[in-house]
């Protein structure tokens, strides 16, 4: 396990993600970009929806938890000085080192949770875009549902026979293309329709505040994680001493991102928006009926299709990684074995999504409460302080137990919240 280097959600946002190697002597734009491109992925498509979910006051929501996701890029980095020379620079290495052998179970815990998750949310996507694609008829006896989760299966089951990455990486690309069209298509609503003309009327209203601000904060959560791959990127820079100043530029400009696709979508589709922009896109307003949300469409189920094996292939290298070395050497498991193994993660997750298939948003807010605050906030921050607890002064041990404080009651009002919510929409489907 700790050869293991656990590429946390970036993207589901991100994600798994789609990282090649930093060639040494990264420039500092390279490295800023890479970052960015790690981060920003499947999050972006709910933060209209997050805005719906919190108002408008989600923004300022936004603002302070990129602000706190920012300072533990910081604190994870600072942390991993801490690791002898010649120790790999994972996370299940830095929570052993930290917090001894517990400190790795946790970390493998909480990664496989964020893992998981991330691969749920693959599937309601490409499930969701799907539907688009079929105009929401189904093909022969079978329900638009069943068709869509039947066409996926048909598909990814085949590519769980892949082996590694390499092959997956060439359709991963389209990740970054479909994300560019989103942030343009959701922009040109102001300049195409500044009236919301093409809206049934009255236009759907808008809130300053809401009380399910917790959900947002969730779905905003798991929009920033993706803090385990900051180390190796720093390492690949050509100049290290520069990775504080990129860190907080590239927080700026996803918050900026993350805060302007989520409020103009909002603003445009306010109490009706759905969990995904890309299905309202589909229904109404001056994209719908044209080829662009078609477009949309493939290239998110390609991206979300291409993802979803690459996270039960880092599932299934965790899982083995939680057995003793000399088990969990995969060349000593037959191929049967590891096949055995992802289809078992498939059908696990297939029917987690299936059954969460109206609760889009409460499973990505759950994963982004429970998951991406502990491995992206609360395990770097503690694990910083725990190597760097004798170095520390008064003001900057308490400023960092606070925030240890902050975050666990961030955690627990997601999770209590989401749960409930997500409780009662299960109840409602199995009623109807």
């Amino acid at each position: 396990m700790d050869e293991v280097t656990i590429p946390l959600l970036t993207s589901v946002s991100g994600s798994i993600p789609d990282l090649e190697p930093v060639r040494e002597g990264a420039t500092f734009t390279q490295t800023l970009f890479n970052v960015i491109n790690i981060f920003v992925g499947l999050g972006l498509l709910s933060t209209p929806y997050a805005y719906r979910a919190g108002g408008y006051i989600a923004g300022v929501a936004l603002l302070l938890l990129s602000s706190l996701f920012c300072l533990s890029g910081h604190l994870i980095v600072a942390a991993f000085q801490y690791l002898p020379v010649d120790a790999p620079r994972s996370f299940p290495q830095l929570g052993k080192h930290a917090l001894g052998i517990h400190g790795r179970k946790v970390v493998a815990v909480v990664a496989f949770l964020e893992l998981f998750g991330g691969a749920c949310m693959a599937l309601l996507v490409t499930w969701q875009q799907l539907l688009i694609l079929l105009d929401n008829h189904g093909l022969l006896a079978l329900s638009p549902v069943h068709t869509a989760v039947a066409l996926s299966l048909l598909w990814l089951v085949p590519m769980l026979s892949v082996g590694g990455f390499s092959r997956l990486a060439i359709l991963s690309k389209l990740g970054m293309l479909s994300v560019c069209i989103v942030v343009t298509v959701v922009y040109s609503l102001l300049v195409l329709d500044p009236s919301r003309d093409d809206l049934p009327q009255p236009p759907p209203g808008h809130a300053l505040a809401r009380w399910t601000l917790p959900q947002a904060v969730g779905i905003f959560a798991v929009s920033l994680s993706g803090h385990s791959t900051l180390p190796a990127l720093r390492a690949g820079m050509a100049a290290p001493s520069r990775f504080p100043a990129l860190l907080t530029a590239a927080f700026c400009v996803m918050a900026l991102l993350y805060g302007t696709v989520g409020a103009m979508g909002y603003w445009y589709y306010g109490s009706t928006t759905s969990a995904l922009i890309t299905t309202d896109i589909s229904r109404a307003g001056p994209w719908t009926d044209t080829a662009m949300d078609k477009l949309l469409a493939c290239l998110l189920l390609v991206n979300c299709s291409t993802k979803y094996p690459a996270l039960v292939l880092v599932l299934q290298d965790l899982i083995i990684g939680m057995f003793p070395s000399k088990v969990a050497t995969q060349g000593q498991l037959r191929p049967a074995v590891l096949a055995t193994l992802r289809m078992l993660l498939c059908a696990a997750s297939v029917g987690l999504s299936y059954a969460a298939l109206d609760s889009i948003a409460c499973v990505m807010s759950l994963v982004g409460g429970v998951a991406s605050l502990s491995c992206s906030l609360l395990m770097p921050t503690l694990f910083y302080v725990k190597l760097a607890w004798a170095e520390l002064g008064a003001a900057r041990r308490g400023a960092l137990l606070a925030l240890l404080g902050l975050g666990s009651a961030l955690m627990v009002f997601i999770t209590s919240q989401n749960v409930v919510q997500l409780l009662a929409q299960l109840g409602k489907s199995t009623g109807a």
